[in-house]
């Protein structure tokens, strides 16, 4: 670790996948969650803190005890200042773990050493985990993002599991029980000019292609990973999940919101009793949807329960990159749909229209969509997609201009010169 600490460059994001420090033996059959670390553990903690000072820069770790005791160790021996920030992709339940009540039955099952080599082997998912490859890039690139790029160390504290599953898939490794992290032991994991170097003891590689992208691999388990933890897996619901939330397979940051698009009133009951019945709360009016908190996510069941397919619902979008889509069906089936544009943008990265504008009565509402995109990805706003919200808005006589100004009004977030831009051409 120490050699690995001073080979890593100074002048950019480093990110640090840690296991947590010394603990007691967890119960046989208990997962220990609560099961702290020792005196040992705390003063190992306070040195490894110690060697970080100045370069520590954030902490992130797993909502469990003895994850929260080592950051916090990290930070005391660092002389830090840095806030100590719980992130369940690192545990309680982990990115690997979909549905914590069907995972533990694969513990039980195979043992601790069973799920890990399925972990760092397999390619499926295990009933309620996720698909370990998918998980190990969605975890890395979120890390990445986590560091906004700020030159330094970002230590993100979790288990061994993760460590060894994540350094395993970036690595593509398979590494065995003999590699397995010992207590603050990590992966590390930083940007290049062509890609992420990765590197974990004497294991080394340079990725060079994207870790997440709209492969449909990519796109079913990011919203088999939010509907698991929102409405869950078991609504016997038929839903879409459609729209601009798969945005975050590109930056690696959490979506701003969830839309989940029932096609009929009675799959949309089964939405919201689900909602409800996993305790979440109902959030400020939408004027198209239900929206609720849940998970430290806003999800929104729209009103309308139509169309009826994917394919549809798709057409209805105005931005291509958002014309990106999931069905989920009641036996647990899930397939992808993703428009061609919306490859092409990415390729492009550039923000493109589908046209005709089917809601072109919200025209400006999309135009500020396009530019909040634009910001959020570091894409480009052609000027002839620009071009073609103002031809459908020049195109309407007064009133219906008006009326434009007023859907805006009602449903955009503001700002992104929309209404300057407006006063300008009027």
């Amino acid at each position: 670790m120490l050699r690995l600490f001073d080979q890593s460059p100074t002048d950019r994001a480093v990110v640090v996948l840690l296991r947590h420090s010394v603990r007691d033996n967890l119960p046989p059959g208990d997962a220990g969650n609560d099961l702290p670390i020792t005196d040992a553990g705390y003063r190992l903690a306070l040195e490894l803190g110690g060697v970080l000072r100045s370069r520590l820069c954030t902490l992130h770790t797993s909502p469990i005890l003895r994850c929260i005791q080592t950051a916090k160790a990290l930070r005391e021996g660092a002389s830090a200042n840095c806030a100590v920030v719980q992130n369940r992709l690192l545990g309680d339940p982990g990115v690997f773990v979909l549905d914590g009540r069907r995972a533990w039955t694969n513990w039980k099952q195979l043992g601790h050493n069973g799920v890990m080599r399925h972990l760092v082997n397999e390619t499926a998912a295990l009933p309620g985990m996720a698909r370990p490859d998918e998980a190990a890039r969605f975890l890395v690139q979120s890390m990445l993002a986590e560091s906004a790029r700020q030159p330094g160390v970002h230590v993100f504290v979790t288990h061994d599991s993760l460590v060894t599953a994540t350094a395993a898939r970036l690595l593509g490794k398979q590494l065995e029980l003999d590699d397995w992290p010992w207590y603050l032991e990590g992966a590390f994991f930083w940007p290049t000019e062509s890609g992420v170097h990765v590197a974990y003891r004497d294991y080394e590689v340079t990725r060079h292609e994207p870790l997440i992208g709209l492969a449909e691999t990519d796109i079913v388990e990011f919203a088999r990973r939010e509907v698991a933890a929102t409405v869950g897996l078991d609504t016997g619901a038929r839903f879409f999940v459609a729209g601009g939330a798969y945005k975050s397979l590109l930056t690696g940051r959490p979506p701003r919101d969830l839309d989940l698009w029932a096609p009929s009133e009675h799959d949309r009951a089964l939405l919201l009793a689900a909602l409800r019945n996993r305790g979440a709360i109902t959030a400020d009016e939408r004027p198209f949807a239900d929206a609720f908190d849940i998970s430290g996510r806003v999800v929104e069941v729209p009103h309308k329960t139509e169309p009826s397919t994917l394919a549809e619902r798709l057409k209805r979008f105005d931005i291509a990159i958002s014309a990106v889509g999931v069905e989920h069906r009641p036996n647990g089936e899930w397939s992808v749909m993703v428009h061609p544009l919306a490859i092409k943008s990415v390729n492009r990265r550039e923000i493109l229209l589908l046209k005709p504008l089917v809601n072109w009565k919200y025209a400006l509402a999309t135009l500020e969509r396009m530019r909040r995109y634009a910001l959020e990805l570091s894409f480009a706003v052609p000027a002839e997609e620009e071009a073609e919200v103002w031809r459908v808005y020049d195109a309407q006589n007064a009133a219906l201009r008006t009326r434009m100004i007023e859907r805006y009004l009602r449903t955009g977030i503001g700002g992104f010169n929309i209404m300057e831009d407006v006063a300008c051409r009027d």
